[in-house]
């Protein structure tokens, strides 16, 4: 569990920091969607394993591999609409993307059944070990570049997130780097900013590199949406687990479909789909939090849930659902995002859920539910 070691990074170096990040989207060369995909899966990991303090942050490109097999998990399966192909990711037609290439054998058909996963789950390791070689030679080092590529011009990198060989070469044997003091900090505060702006960057150049798809309005809800996850799959499940209730209200509903599955951390806030993050509510309950951050009562209560539910109590589908090479989001991990968001929270003052139109202010009982001291 994630705990600040010093003093905060303060509000101006947030606010430089979204600058430098802001300058790599807008003056980035952007050849693939790799550069997209690795600031979200570095914003990600900041967010579980960091702090807010001035430290550092060393982190393994094995799990910047499972975050990006987490991305294009889904995108690697035929756009629904016309064209029926999958999306290109890349300038070159000829060349698609590796990671793409690499998933496309799992995803096309969709999510894989029980017994074709445990073939594709032996190629897990594979998976990631390429993945992260991909990540290593071809992305690291162009991440921090930019500026005009013109012999007039001189491309700088600014390495404010991390110290890299200059060259593909010289990245190709690296297995993890090293955020320099702070960055973690800053992605842990500004994570939600700088995902809306990753993901809006990311959404514009698969449409501008995909004509066809003209001003087609699902493309950002197949990229990035929840209907990658049929949740209501796990409706019988949740009530069964819940006893028939709304985890809210506590109201009996009368058949699974009574009840809409419902991010308990709220995904406009984190991605996290699996089922330690899903309960099920009635309608009106799941209408009244929306995306808001549930009061501490109901935090305790998904605590105790999650505190004790073993992996192999997870609904039959779940393994089938996952990427070769991701791994499921294990409790500790949504104890860090659950600390993480409260924290955030608590911080700026924002208003929790309690139940139909009530909110209440977030004190300090999350800390103990969660064991952060």
């Amino acid at each position: 569990m994630p705990i600040t070691k010093g003093l905060p990074v303060s509000a101006e170096r947030q606010l430089a920091f979204l600058r430098k990040i802001s300058r790599i989207l807008d003056e980035g060369k952007f050849t693939s969607t790799y550069k997209f995909a690795l600031l979200l899966s570095l914003t990600n990991i900041c967010v579980k394993n960091g702090d807010d303090s001035d430290a550092e942050l060393t982190i393994q490109l094995d799990d910047v591999a499972r975050e990006f097999v987490k991305l294009y998990w889904g995108m690697a399966q035929p756009y629904p609409d016309e064209p029926k192909d999958i999306l290109l990711q890349t300038t070159q037609p000829s060349r698609p993307a590796k990671v793409i290439t690499l998933l496309a054998t799992f995803a096309s058909t969709g999510y894989a059944r029980h017994t074709r996963h445990r073939v594709h789950a032996s190629a897990a390791a594979s998976v990631v070990a390429t993945t992260r070689k991909t990540i290593a030679k071809d992305v690291l080092y162009r991440l921090q570049t930019v500026g005009p590529s013109t012999e007039a011009a001189t491309v700088r990198s600014d390495r404010f997130l991390y110290e890299h060989p200059s060259d593909a070469a010289g990245c190709a044997a690296l297995t993890q780097i090293t955020l320099k003091p702070g960055v973690a900090a800053c992605m842990r505060s500004l994570r939600t900013v700088i995902a809306a702006m990753v993901q809006a960057r990311w959404a514009l150049w698969v449409r501008e590199h995909n004509p066809s798809l003209g001003p087609d309005r699902n493309l950002e809800a197949f990229l990035f949406g929840t209907n990658r996850v049929p949740l209501r799959e796990y409706a019988a499940w949740l009530y069964e687990l819940q006893g028939a209730r709304c985890f809210y209200t506590h109201a009996k509903l009368a058949s699974p479909d009574a009840g809409a599955v419902d991010h308990f951390l709220p995904r406009a806030r984190y991605v996290l789909d699996e089922p330690v993050n899903l309960v099920l509510a009635s309608t009106k309950a799941n209408g009244d939090k929306s995306d808001h951050v549930a009061s501490e009562n109901y935090l305790k209560l998904w605590v105790d849930r999650n505190t004790n539910l073993q992996l192999n109590e997870y609904p039959d589908s779940f393994a089938a659902r996952l990427a070769p090479g991701a791994l499921p989001a294990s409790w500790q991990d949504a104890r860090s995002v659950a600390a993480w968001m409260y924290e955030a929270a608590e911080r700026d003052g924002v208003q929790a859920w309690n139940g139909g139109k009530q909110f209440v202010p977030i004190e300090r009982d999350w800390q103990r539910y969660l064991n952060v001291s």
